[in-house]
């Protein structure tokens, strides 16, 4: 057993944590077969930006999901253990992937603490999938879906924090040597708690220029769906646009995602990192769902106009999307979609008669949240099958508007509009759409940006939404 000079509280908990390892080592050494190790501890809430600077090694897989307004966040890095699969089975793959080893997990936490009284239920898998389920092009290394159980996990609510160390334990594990990275990380952590995130000084913003071809070819494109919709029974076709930017000087995602997270308080601000060199982040406005203790919330979110100069004109703009019989019939074919997908999979689902008016920083939705009760056997990636993709970023039908997708867009969709989140060991689970989101290399970056097209749709009109789009999350990037 190590030796543990630091404090007497912190050399308790260590040493208790070692006497639980060693447990383990032994089992994996008798049996021959690895055991999966999850230990948690209460932690200081510390921000999640500053755990990917100062935690998480440079290049290595990480993901992250912070929802400033709600003070809740999660960041994982490393792996413990990682799946990557594709095709139209990958939902039921990655299902099965993780309830093989949630039913295999060793669970430690501190006595008397938060992590004790829970349990695992601060373990979670991280997953990605992309739109669609085979790759069509250059997805940025991303396959169709991804598994992750992080090494190292922390997760934020409110004041309450938690640190959370996945480990497969074989019989050639050094549990001493493991013990001295979770002391160290601990002391990390402790230090961080007072301190707070600064953006570097030097990192200037750029207005992002967007050439006159770009817009006429998002324009034909417009008009060719539109086309395509007059003689065939396609309701709503969701084109999206990628403008690619190139820089002397690398983007710095940390500080972009500091940007976003100052600028869009009100979205989920996310990074996803393969350990390739590329990352897909974003704020996304849009939660595909959020499953706690049973019980289940989407978001059917569609129909858009911008923000107002003023309060007046603010309200204007509103009441104007209220009263669109444009947007509002995009927006019930969201609404349609969830609940006929909810009830397909035996629940029953809740919604107000009447949409609302979320207001974003920079632009304003119809917003119908949805609720329902879930059964034990319902896995949460039951229902992110079930919902994906929604109306809001493909179409309806969901078939025939994918295959326009494929025919009308100049680029592979990778990541963008994807599900991407996490599922819980005890079956907790948040799922967000990987919208207003790009996807940033070194010195390059793929701006991503949608809309619905509708009969009436104006090809000028939708070309102002995906510019509005654009220029929002592009300015905090580069």
């Amino acid at each position: 057993m190590p030796v543990v000079s630091h404090g007497s509280d912190r050399g308790q908990r260590l040493q208790s944590a070692y006497r639980f390892l060693d447990r383990w080592f032994s089992q994996a050494r008798q049996d021959h077969q690895p055991q999966l190790v999850s230990l948690s501890f209460d932690i200081p809430p510390v921000d999640p930006l500053l755990v990917l600077a100062q935690l998480a090694p440079s290049g290595d897989r990480h993901l992250y999901i912070e929802n400033p307004v709600a003070q809740t966040s999660v960041v994982g890095f490393g792996a413990a253990l990682t799946y990557e699969t594709a095709g139209h089975c990958r939902f039921a793959q990655a299902r099965q992937f993780i309830e093989q080893w949630r039913g295999q997990t060793r669970c430690y936490g501190e006595a008397g603490g938060s992590a004790g009284r829970r349990g695992s239920n601060w373990s979670r898998f991280f997953c990605a999938f992309t739109f669609f389920a085979e790759p069509q092009g250059e997805t940025g290394g991303f396959p169709g879906a991804t598994v992750v159980l992080p090494q190292w996990q922390l997760v934020r609510q409110g004041t309450q924090g938690v640190l959370t160390l996945n480990y497969l334990v074989t019989a050639t594990t050094d549990v001493g040597a493991l013990i001295d990275d979770l002391a160290a990380q601990l002391r990390t952590v402790e230090r961080l708690e007072m301190m707070p995130w600064r953006e570097p000084l030097h990192s200037a913003m750029l207005p992002v220029q967007m050439a006159a071809e770009t817009g006429q070819r998002f324009r034909a494109a417009v008009n060719r769906a539109l086309g395509y919709m007059d003689c065939h029974p396609v309701q709503k076709i969701v084109l999206a646009h990628a403008l690619d930017w190139g820089s002397v000087e690398p983007f710095q995602p940390l500080v972009a995602l500091g940007r976003l997270r100052q600028r869009y308080p009100d979205c989920h601000i996310f990074s996803l990192g393969q350990g390739n060199g590329q990352t897909f982040m974003g704020a996304s406005p849009e939660r595909l769902l959020s499953l706690a203790r049973g019980q289940l919330i989407t978001d059917a979110l569609a129909g858009s106009a911008p923000r107002g100069q003023d309060a007046l004109q603010d309200d204007r703009l509103a009441q104007g999307l209220l009263n669109s019989p444009k947007e509002r019939g995009e927006h019930r074919l969201v609404v349609e979609f969830l609940a006929r997908q909810i009830r397909a999979i035996g629940l029953r689902p809740h919604c107000q008669p009447v949409p609302g008016v979320r207001r974003l920083s920079n632009i304003q939705h119809l917003h119908t949240p949805m609720w329902a009760r879930v059964p034990r056997r319902v896995h949460p990636l039951h229902i992110v099958e079930a919902l994906h993709p929604t109306p809001a970023v493909a179409g309806v039908p969901t078939r025939e508007a994918c295959d326009q997708i494929l025919r009308f867009e100049d680029f592979d969709r990778g990541l963008y509009a994807a599900p991407l989140g996490w599922v819980g060991a005890n079956g907790d689970s948040e799922f967000i759409v990987g919208i207003r989101s790009a996807l940033v290399a070194k010195t390059w970056v793929r701006l991503y940006a949608g809309a619905g097209i509708v009969a009436g749709s104006d090809p000028d009109r939708e070309w102002a939404e995906i510019k509005l789009k654009l220029r929002a999350l592009g300015e905090s990037l580069v």
